[in-house]
């Protein structure tokens, strides 16, 4: 399947704009790539140590990588670099994730003999710091003797990672108005407690597929919030912010 990338006309999307030279640039899933609402998806993924366990010391977060111009008889490695964004609390190479050149890691970073698409592991580290803190790591792709650049949008990666509750990306406005409600940490560590579930990214986006889980979910979670406002009928459950946690 991946070489029948090679074959599709250069016009079709803009995966494959370029064939004078190898290229590389990020895209969104295989099953994704001839979708243009797909084109800058994964752009940012977020993720947080706070389910695990204390001995889990990494985690890895992965994204689809493309060579454009067609498959080779030989491994092909490539290089990424850190960008450091200006006003982020920026991750550390080696405090917070294992750094791109780490000669431990750069195996990882090769589209194979025969491919055009790999995987691309960035392996974040539980640093104590992330109890108190969420951090920012954009990389880019850099070109090397094997790649030069693809397309300009799709050149860049952003992981915001944290060893807290989180935002899932996926609790965005339209979850808020009309399922969840304004996020806060203290609901949300209510509706783990309470129910027994993440509510993570990949939680919710089951559930919000479809209709039913969906509100099924809230009312179990108004359902919770009742019982417990009854049994503090002094101290309703308010968030970090002095809010009365509420579901729409």
């Amino acid at each position: 399947m991946m070489i029948l990338f090679t074959t599709i006309g250069c016009k079709k999307d803009q995966y494959y704009l370029y064939n004078d030279v190898a290229r590389l640039q990020f895209g969104p899933d295989v099953s994704r790539i001839y979708k243009s609402d797909y084109n800058l998806a994964d752009t940012l993924k977020t993720s947080t140590f706070y389910y695990e366990s204390d001995q889990v010391l990494l985690d890895t977060v992965w994204f689809d990588i493309y060579a454009i111009g067609g498959p080779t008889v030989a491994d092909r490695p490539f290089k990424l670099e850190q960008d450091l964004l200006a006003g982020a609390d920026n991750a550390v190479a080696g405090t917070h994730y294992k750094s791109f050149d780490d000669p431990a890691i750069l195996k990882n970073y090769v589209i194979k003999a025969g491919e055009v698409h790999a995987f691309v592991p960035v392996i974040l580290m539980r640093d104590p710091s992330l109890k108190t803190r969420t951090v920012t790591l954009k990389f880019n792709i850099v070109a090397n003797d094997q790649f030069q650049l693809g397309e300009t949008s799709n050149l860049w990666r952003k992981v915001v990672f944290t060893d807290r509750l989180s935002q899932p990306i996926i609790w965005n406005a339209t979850i808020s108005r009309y399922y969840l409600g304004d996020y806060s940490v203290v609901k949300h560590a209510f509706m783990i407690e309470t129910t027994g579930q993440k509510f993570d990214q990949a939680f919710i986006t089951k559930i919000y597929s479809e209709f039913a889980p969906m509100s099924y979910w809230v009312g179990v979670l108004k359902t919770n919030l009742i019982d417990y406002n009854k049994l503090h009928p002094n101290d309703p459950l308010k968030d970090e912010f002095g809010q009365l946690v509420i579901f729409p």
